[in-house]
Formats: structure tokens, C-alpha cells, sequence
């Protein structure tokens, strides 16, 4: 008796792995086809709308605007989220915060340990464990877990792709509870983007007072 529920607990244990295998292979197949088109986007558009919401507390939403432009050297972007303006040349960052009139710059430096806002649509084909979780609503559910979890804020990663393969929802679920939703409502990739797009300009602000970190 013992030999076959053995038989049967290693056929079982081989059945679920087989299925988290199948689930594993297909989730990285779609992160694999989305990033790979993303990285052909020399330049990408994208309107959003970010809730933040913590337990069982309502959430607030705020929309924002987001522009990346990218090359082998550097990546930039620029953010109008929050009546807040961030710009970014890939080796300095302006925080501009029209209420105060006054503008942050700094020596940009990547966070390790949160995504950045050009990390948004590639970072999830490195240093995650995923999980696919079926095709539902015209939309890939994948869930992506941390290998590194203390190099990380966020406990899991919850993203949702079209079947284009176009990014469309990411939920980051944080250790304080917290939940970060970012909903992209439009994206345009490859649109013209001029460079001073990413750099703030002293001549045109010169009412705004420069706070300089660097």
C-alpha cells in the first residue's frame, strides 16, 4: 500500500509541476514577444491613469503622460503625472513642481530596488519567476514574482497584455499592502521626440528657481 500512494504522490507532485512548467514556458514566451517589440520602438507615447490603493481604503487616481525615448547609449523619458513635471536625459533628472515654482535637479541614478518609469514596459524578462494565468478579457494574465524579493518593495507584479502582445495593465502589490495600478489607456509608438523633450529649459522658466543636488 505505502509503494502505490508513493506511485501515486510522485505521479501527482509530476502532473502539477508539468502544469507550473506549461504555465512558466507560455509566460515567458509573451514577456519574450512584448519586450522584444517594445525594444524596437525607438521612441514610445503613452497615456495613463495610476490608482493608488491601500486595503480596503478607496483608492485615488491620477492621469499622467509618459515619453521614452531610447538608443544604445541612454534611455529618456519624460512624466507629467501629478502636477508634477520629471525630465530626464539619461545622466540628469529635473523635478519641476509648478505650486512651489521650484525645480530639482539631480545626477540620475536607478533605483534597484522599484521600477523607474522607462522600466515600465521591458523590465519583467529579468530576475522574475512568471506565471501565466490564462487569456481573459481579451487580455494575457501573467504574475511575476520577485527572484530577489529583498531587493524589491513590491512583493508581486501582476501584468496584463493584449493580444498584440501591447502592454496594458501592470499591478505591483507592495509589502506595506500597498497597490500600485497603472491602467495605459493609449500608447504611440515611434513619434517624433525632440531632445529638449528631456532636459528642462532655464530660458523659457526663468521665474522657477533651481534647486541644484547634484
Amino acid at each position: 500500500m505505502r509503494i502505490k500512494y508513493s506511485i501515486a504522490l510522485i505521479a501527482f507532485v509530476a502532473s502539477v509541476a508539468s502544469v507550473f512548467s506549461q504555465s512558466d514556458i507560455r509566460a515567458r514566451e509573451i514577456l519574450k514577444e512584448s519586450g522584444q517589440m517594445y525594444k524596437r520602438y525607438k521612441t514610445l507615447s503613452a497615456d495613463f491613469a495610476l490608482t493608488t490603493k491601500s486595503g480596503s481604503r478607496k483608492g485615488f487616481t491620477n492621469k499622467g503622460k509618459l515619453y521614452i525615448k531610447s538608443n544604445k547609449k541612454v534611455n529618456m523619458f519624460h512624466l507629467d503625472y501629478a502636477d508634477q513635471t520629471i525630465q530626464c536625459d539619461g545622466k540628469h533628472i529635473w523635478t519641476y513642481n509648478p505650486l512651489d515654482e521650484e525645480v530639482t535637479l539631480e545626477l540620475y541614478k536607478k533605483k534597484t530596488n522599484d521600477m523607474s518609469p522607462e522600466d515600465i514596459f521591458n523590465i519583467y524578462n529579468k530576475g522574475f519567476k512568471a506565471s501565466y494565468n490564462g487569456f481573459k478579457n481579451a487580455k494575457h494574465h501573467i504574475t511575476l514574482v520577485p527572484k530577489r524579493p529583498k531587493k524589491y518593495k513590491f512583493s508581486y507584479i501582476k501584468v496584463e497584455f493584449a493580444k498584440n502582445k501591447k502592454l496594458q495593465r501592470v499591478v505591483q502589490h507592495y509589502k506595506n499592502g500597498t497597490d500600485i495600478i497603472i491602467n495605459i489607456t493609449d500608447q504611440v509608438p515611434n513619434k517624433s521626440l525632440a531632445k529638449n523633450l528631456f532636459v528642462w529649459d532655464a530660458a523659457k522658466n526663468k521665474n522657477v528657481t533651481l534647486v541644484d543636488l547634484r
